[in-house]
């Protein structure tokens, strides 16, 4: 979990340019992520880990910062799809 929770922060952090996010920041109430923001992270998770985000995993409690981030990339990869690999390491 320590490498998709880091790869995570890395892409708020380097993607989506959330400055000041770590892994305890509460994403919504801090006001780093709106709606088009949820919109871009959902692009970003799916690219880096090949992972399908779908209407039916839409929750605010999903995505409310890293740590719960990270169990739902898990519970993806889980179900078959995607890597818990960075997206670089994937193609090398």
């Amino acid at each position: 979990m320590q490498d998709v929770a880091r790869t995570v922060l890395d892409c708020l952090r380097n993607k989506l340019f959330l400055d000041g996010v770590t892994a305890d920041t509460h994403l919504i109430e801090s006001g780093l992520i709106d709606s088009v923001g949820f919109i871009r992270m959902f692009v970003v998770l799916e690219e880096e880990f090949g992972i399908e985000v779908t209407a039916r995993d839409l929750s605010l409690e999903r995505f409310q910062n890293v740590g719960s981030i990270s169990r739902f990339v898990i519970e993806k990869l889980a179900e078959g799809g995607g890597s818990d690999k960075p997206a670089e390491a994937v193609r090398a």
